[in-house]
């Protein structure tokens, strides 16, 4: 039976998505512009993210803990997020939610749709999310390119005013380093944010 198993894994079809672990921290800022005056404050965001390929199903979830860096900013907030999907070999979609829970915030939960969907033509390809990133990006569409012997990257634009760019890069044996960066403006607020993670597994 085993080997059946072995024999049914080595023969499913390479998919666009596979399974990795990813843990990391990084720094988030963000600044309100309000009566002609602007409000900002940095926070420390570390983040654990998982996501599991079954003969094409995908499952994903993610969490983060917001905690400020300076004495008197924000308290802290703690976001999960989940979505399911479908990889295929050259496309894949997955969709959820992200959950904000915000103990001083009225309301202190708040809850949003999650969507990304991505296409690949070979050694490039597109990707498009909504409350993308564990909801800290609006939306965004972006540029693959990869995989290469050493990792992936992408670089794409944040609506309405934005970018966005991230490096995968491969230690071996399943091991990597992961480099995530945006910054943008919506309305009166602006945000940015470094995050650097350690990958096992893909780097897709």
């Amino acid at each position: 039976m085993a080997v059946l198993l072995a024999l049914i894994v080595a023969s499913a079809p390479e998919r666009l998505l596979d399974s990795n672990v990813a843990a990391g921290v990084g720094v988030l800022g963000s600044s309100y512009t309000v009566t002609g005056s602007r409000l900002g404050e940095g926070l420390l965001v570390p983040t654990i993210s998982a996501r599991g390929v079954f003969a094409g199903f995908v499952v994903e979830g993610g969490a983060m803990v917001s905690a400020p860096l300076a004495r008197g900013g924000s308290l802290f907030t703690l976001t999960g997020a989940a979505r399911v999907g479908w990889s295929g070999q050259r496309w894949s979609v997955v969709a959820g939610v992200v959950a904000q829970f915000a103990p001083e915030a009225q309301p202190a939960l708040q809850v949003l749709p999650s969507l990304r969907g991505q296409v690949s033509f070979g050694t490039a390809g597109l990707s498009l999310g909504v409350f993308d990133h564990l909801g800290l990006v609006p939306a965004h569409l972006s540029v693959d390119v990869g995989p290469f012997e050493n990792g992936r990257f992408s670089l794409g634009w944040v609506a309405p005013i934005g970018l966005i760019g991230s490096a995968d890069l491969s230690l071996g044996s399943g091991f990597g380093l992961r480099f995530t960066g945006f910054a943008y403006r919506l309305n009166n607020v602006e945000s940015a944010m470094l995050l650097v993670s350690g990958t096992f597994g893909g780097a897709r």
